[in-house]
């Protein structure tokens, strides 16, 4: 152990010396047995090289009310350190800080995620210190997030460790990174020398921008305060990797048009991710002598008021709803874009911030797709502000190059020269060498595909997912990422039933045992696309739809019994689907909170078996959907509905009353209204929605309208833009040639 503790003080040193000098982040990783005291040697080392008492965020997995190892930790530091512990769990809480030393313990638990939020953390001049046990125990065992990943019939033994294997090779490649094996009493790094890095500072005045510490935060603060005379439609974009402070130069910049405004409505994917800029706002007002005050809601705030004069928080759906007239997006990317205009043409102004390479989400889809349609908006005035100055070190830090590596946060696409006769393979990561994982998850990036880090371990270690490509050479023009599900024993479908199982995986089978308990297709094996896209320049050529043929192919070939997928319900995604001979069989009963979107899932059947069982499903499907229009899916567009709605079906006819066909055939001839006959067209409706058709006697159209008014019970005006008629007259002549054909296509005679 001396040996190892010389070794540890050595490095160290050294390494907090080219740190401190170059003003860049540096990351040690000490993998063996070490005791706290060691850890807390080694911080104290880099302490005596700041010369002064350092911050130090420390993470590991909590027993109890207390994160592992913190009390000893803090005790051993003594006076040379000020500790804040936190659980992996929480490491979100951690976002908008900023320490001298991130010290993480990796023996229990690692995830992606947490990586990426608190690597970020650390301040230039800083260290990044990652605990591990010995490589060897480390690397034959499984950290908790792994566990979860042993799907049945899979077990823990099957998990694969390529994450790890990843994280040590991208430590021993990359500059300003050093592994220490105290088992092997190996030091494997290479020392880095940098000019020193001043800490930036803006050139700017006045009581707001003089709280900015770079050019590119007083460039948002400039394009934020525009909106207060700007004339007509005015649109910011931020754009910017992560850690280039846009969220506190937007809070600036709106503290100096809260005066203008009576409201600001403010979205993100969660309330904790507008903490920071509600945080400036405050911090801007209180600059200019105002004295605004928080509104709060369990310990996080949800906006701030002052004066008459408020901002707030609300979900993307609510934001896009209501009327206020400045509209505020932050990490834009994770956004559906249909969600995003929306917000844009409900405003006066609008603002939105994205990271382009980060952990939120796809920001380089969200700037080729958003921002090249955004510009052909005519009526809207855009000013776009690029940040690439970090805020916390200093600009090339080789710190966020290894971050970047490491979790592919700036994965593209390659560049196809165009495509012949394109081959369907099987990734294989193990062989396939950074180059082609690169570029098979860029499309993904790319696709507007809402990526975090954690989504590249499962594809690695999982044992039930796997990954396929259509690709031109070394070029993937597709990207498909595969999980396996079904085949599960019948205790295991019996406690999902009971809602004693929370099973890993199996998205799709877990559904259909919850809402119809069809316990068939649960033994069923089949796959789930989790995730398919195309190369962005190779969009609308079909490849898509050859991907998804080549998959069925080869599930076929294995003897499965279905392909299915899941997503939020968009018509271009159900129209893709669906033409490709997927059904929907399940329709979430709520929307997600930030898309908007109700979630649906489809399968393809491939035998026998399951065809019977997908037509089942469909069926209940549909009678759940037509019986709760009115109710759970009333905000659903008409068009979803009508997509969902229009496919299987079975031999239906309505059961019209005598007294429901008299009053249908006199509103057919015009002298009875519509609300004398509403409950006839209802039975009518949910018949024509049922059944199977050879012909559908109805237009699009006319099926969003019957939707819209009879099964949502929508009023006219509301139901107007589901036909696209304007006057109230035309919409009553519509729903009367429905009936009028309805009436013939189920031969309704006198009674």
């Amino acid at each position: 152990m001396v040996v190892s503790v010389a070794l540890i003080e050595d490095c160290v040193h050294r390494v907090s010396a080219e740190a401190v000098e170059s003003g860049e982040r540096r990351l040690i990783a000490l993998a063996g047995g070490l005791r706290i005291e060691d850890i807390a040697e080694a911080i104290k080392a880099y302490a005596r090289e700041r010369g002064r008492p350092v911050t130090v965020l420390y993470s590991n997995v909590s027993s109890g009310e207390e994160v592992v190892g913190a009390r000893a930790l803090a005790e051993s530091l003594s006076d040379a350190a000020s500790l804040t512990p936190i659980d992996f769990d929480e490491s979100e809480l951690a976002l908008g800080g900023t320490w001298d030393v991130l010290l993480a313990d990796f023996s229990a638990q690692m995830r992606p995620d947490d990586i990426g939020r608190l690597v970020e953390t650390v301040r230039g001049g800083g260290l990044v210190v990652f605990t591990l046990p010995p490589l060897e125990a480390w690397l034959s065992s499984l950290t908790l997030f792994q566990r979860k990943l042993a799907s049945p019939p899979y077990s823990e033994r099957d998990v694969r460790n390529l994450f790890k294997l990843r994280f040590l090779k991208s430590i021993r490649e990359s500059e300003g990174a050093w592994l220490i094996d105290l088992e092997a009493e190996s030091v494997h790094g290479k020392p880095r020398r940098a000019r020193a890095h001043q800490p930036p500072k803006a050139r700017a005045e006045g009581p707001v921008r003089s709280l900015a510490l770079t050019d590119e935060q007083v460039e948002v603060i400039d394009a934020v305060e525009e909106a207060r005379e700007a004339k007509g439609r005015y649109a910011v974009v931020v754009i910017a990797n992560r850690g280039r402070g846009k969220s506190a130069a937007l809070g600036l910049g709106l503290s100096l048009i809260m005066k203008k405004f009576k409201a600001i409505g403010v979205t993100a994917p969660s309330l904790h991710g507008v903490q920071t800029l509600f945080e400036f706002l405050e911090r801007g007002l209180r600059a200019q002598g105002l004295s605004p005050a928080p509104i709060v809601r369990d310990g996080e705030r949800v906006g701030v008021r002052v004066g008459r004069r408020v901002a707030v928080y609300l979900s993307p759906p609510s934001l896009a709803d209501s009327d206020i007239k400045v509209k505020v997006v932050d990490e834009a990317a994770s956004i559906p874009t249909y969600l995003l205009f929306r917000i844009l043409r409900s405003s006066r102004v609008a603002i939105f911030s994205s990271t382009i390479h980060g952990y939120e989400g796809a920001g380089r889809g969200f700037s080729q797709k958003f921002l090249s349609t955004l510009a052909e908006e005519k009526s809207t005035r855009l000013r776009i502000v690029e940040m690439r100055t970090p805020i916390r070190y200093p600009p090339g830090d080789p710190i966020e190059k290894w971050l970047y590596k490491l979790l592919l946060l700036d994965a593209e696409p390659g560049e196809p020269d165009g495509f012949s006769d394109p081959e369907y393979i099987k990734v294989d990561f193990t062989q396939a060498g950074e180059g082609l994982l690169k570029k098979w998850y860029g499309i993904y990036v790319l696709a507007h595909y809402r990526n975090r880090p954690n989504d590249l371990a499962i594809i690695l270690d999982a044992p039930h997912h796997s990954a396929r490509a259509l690709a031109s050479g070394s070029e993937p023009l597709v990207s498909i990422q595969l999980a396996e599900e079904g085949r599960l024993e019948d205790d295991v479908i019996e406690g999902i039933i009971a809602r004693e199982r929370d099973v890993p995986g199996h998205m799709i089978p877990s559904r259909i045992l919850m809402y119809y308990g069809l316990r068939g297709f649960a033994r069923l094996w089949g796959w789930r696309i989790v995730r398919i896209a195309t190369h962005p320049a190779l969009q609308r050529r079909g490849l898509g739809s050859r991907a998804l043929r080549e998959v069925c192919r080869e599930a076929m070939e294995r003897g499965m019994d279905w392909v299915g997928s899941g997503f939020g319900a968009s018509e271009e995604l159900l129209r893709f689907w669906i033409r490709n001979g997927f059904t929907p069989i399940h329709l979430s009963p709520t929307r997600n909170q930030v898309s908007g979107e109700y979630s649906v899932f489809v399968a393809k059947p491939l035998t026998e078996r399951a065809e019977a069982m997908v037509r089942q499903l469909n069926l209940e499907m549909k009678k759940r959907v037509l019986q709760s229009l009115h109710d759970i899916y009333f905000s659903m567009p008409p068009e979803i509905a009508r997509l969902i709605l229009a496919t299987g079906g079975v031999p239906a006819r309505p059961k019209l009353t005598y007294s429901q066909k008299l009053r249908l055939l006199g509103y057919i001839r015009g002298y009875n209204s519509y609300e004398m006959t509403c409950d006839a067209l209802a039975e009518l409706a949910r018949a024509y929605f049922l059944g199977w058709h050879s012909k559908r006697p109805l237009t699009e159209g006319e099926e969003r309208l019957l939707i819209a008014k009879v099964l949502q019970g929508k009023n006219w005006d509301l139901a107007k833009p589901a036909i696209g008629l304007k006057k109230q007259s035309e919409l009553f002549d519509a729903m009367r040639s429905i009936a009028r054909k309805l009436a013939a296509y189920y031969k309704v005679s006198e009674p």
